[in-house]
């Protein structure tokens, strides 16, 4: 596979994310519905021998902001999509899209022409009338919210549907007419889908809507491209007979009509793409550029791969680091960094292998330990203090033991100490179930830790003195995030347990200072007050 990097762009306010692979000149690849530029990788990998490959996540998916809900058109998408391109400066170019992406890319090439030298759509929708009515209306809200259960029966009932989304079109209609010619999904196929719907699940419904109904729009569009085009499917799409009814095309567009056979659809974009005037080479990305506010985020480059990171407050406040707990990411810090933005600049990495953050090929502790210098160089920080939460704090005594100048001073809300057993049970392995149980075995991990501590030790011994947070929607991000990382979340809270932070904290050069009470803030503000965290 190539080496595929994640940025964040702020384009007119909003924040979009995109995945960049290769070198050479710019191609665009639009994902389709309900997914995001994940599910393009396999695509990216075949077309960066060549190019420099921009898949963007559309509005409303993915880590991209939505559009205002309110009368969105697939122009619209197509207009976000334009200008993101500009705010790349990857216009003009080629322009990839299926399914929703493909309607995306005639829009664009319909009414943007200048940003694009040619087009791929794969699976462009052509629906009537009467075909939207019942597909997206005859069995029930095909668009309907996803409702967290705070028993987590959502989980299950989410799992089955894409499951379902696989073997029937629509995935409600569960009839013999309306199933689709492939074979049963794999969990592997299954757990991204689920994936990246949850990512998306409150934002998703209007850009996917507005791409459902856009009908005889869609006929409209091809008919006013007059640049070089290809349309393709592959006969296991659902699509595939729409390919019959688009406009007369005009000279340099073709039809493809594929056997099931994705090595030749790879092929067919990548020569389709090299067939048309070479651009200039792609510029480099920025690599330090915060996008959007409340938090601002940004993918860093670290020397064991990318970290993701939030940021709030104001930048000209005082630096703090804050170091979540695990198994989670940084989403658990979320409510603690909110109160210390009122006085410091926090910023709050995922830490490696958690969350969005890569996973590490370099022991974990040491990969973090190198990360943070890098978060640190990255953001020009003069100087900072770390604060750890719970197992984070085997991530400041690692830190420590560098004798960075910048570190004034570290803050633990308690004080660590070495457990084997702990290690072993903390973060068990999460192999992907057909039935998809492991949604299931990761939910209650979090909600198992808001009765005990650790969470696994369901004694009367092990149950918290303090009220656990059971909001379904809370539960439901937490293990969101720790599937996100599914394969390399373990890797950081076992070795965190396994480490002497204590021994290594007493040596680490800086006033290290624990909260009698557990409580980061008034810890940090307590030394901030004093000049001590500043």
């Amino acid at each position: 596979m190539a080496n595929i990097d994640r940025r964040y762009i702020e384009v007119n306010g909003r924040r979009v994310h995109y995945r960049r692979a290769g070198r050479g000149p710019a191609l665009v690849m639009l994902h389709g519905s309900p997914g995001n530029s994940a599910v393009l990788e396999a695509e990216m990998a075949q077309a960066a021998k060549h190019f420099t490959c921009f898949a963007l996540d559309t509005p409303g998916f993915g880590g991209s902001d939505p559009l205002p809900a309110a009368g969105l058109t697939v122009a619209d998408l197509a207009g976000a999509t334009a200008a993101a391109m500009d705010a790349l400066g990857i216009a003009p170019c080629p322009v990839y899209g299926t399914h929703t992406g493909a309607l995306i890319a005639a829009e664009l090439g319909a009414g943007w022409p200048g940003h694009v030298t040619g087009l791929v759509m794969e699976g462009l929708p052509i629906f009537t009338d009467a075909e939207i009515k019942t597909l997206f209306e005859g069995y029930g809200d095909y668009f309907a919210p996803m409702v967290p259960d705070p028993l987590g029966g959502h989980l299950t009932a989410t799992w089955m549907r894409f499951r379902d989304q696989f073997t029937w079109f629509p995935w409600a209609s569960r009839e013999v007419g309306r199933l689709n010619p492939v074979n049963r999904p794999s969990p592997d196929e299954i757990q991204l889908w689920v994936t990246m719907f949850y990512q998306s699940c409150r934002t998703y419904a209007a850009a996917y809507r507005a791409a459902c109904y856009h009908g005889h729009n869609a006929w409209l569009a091809v008919d006013r491209i007059t640049l070089p085009a290809v349309y393709l499917a592959s006969a296991e799409d659902m699509l595939f007979p729409h390919l019959d009814r688009l406009p007369p095309l005009k000279p340099g567009q073709r039809i493809e009509r594929l056997a099931h056979d994705p090595a030749a659809k790879y092929r067919a974009i990548v020569d389709f793409a090299r067939s048309l005037p070479a651009g200039a080479p792609a510029v480099p990305a920025p690599v330090t550029a915060l996008a959007g506010h409340d938090p601002a985020v940004q993918f860093i480059d670290t020397p064991d791969g990318q970290c993701f990171v939030r940021c709030y407050g104001d930048p000209g406040d005082p630096a703090l680091l804050l170091l979540h707990d695990t198994p989670g990411s940084g989403l658990l810090a979320e409510p603690l960094a909110r109160a210390l933005a009122q006085q410091f600049r926090v910023i709050v990495p995922d830490l490696p292998g958690c969350g969005e953050s890569a996973a590490p090929a370099t022991p974990v502790l040491d990969a973090a330990a190198a990360g943070l210098a890098a978060l640190g160089d990255a953001l020009a920080l003069p100087g900072f203090t770390l604060a750890a939460m719970g197992c984070s704090a085997a991530v400041a005594a690692a830190f420590a033991q560098q004798r960075d100048q910048r570190l004034r001073a570290i803050l633990l809300d308690t004080q660590p100490v070495r457990d084997a057993d702990i290690a072993a049970a903390i973060a068990p392995d999460l192999a992907l179930a057909p039935e998809g149980s492991h949604w299931i075995a990761a939910w209650l991990m979090v909600r198992d830790g808001q009765i005990y501590a650790p969470w696994f030790d369901g004694s009367i011994a092990a149950q918290r003195s303090v009220q656990g947070n059971f909001d379904a929607r809370w539960l439901h991000d937490q293990t969101v995030e720790i599937m996100k990382a599914r394969t390399s979340y373990h890797l950081l809270p076992r070795a965190a347990w396994l480490a002497d932070s204590a021994a290594l904290l007493a040596n680490a050069g800086v006033p290290v200072h624990i909260a009698a009470t557990g409580d980061l803030a008034a810890l940090a503000r307590s030394l901030s007050s004093h000049g001590v965290a500043a």
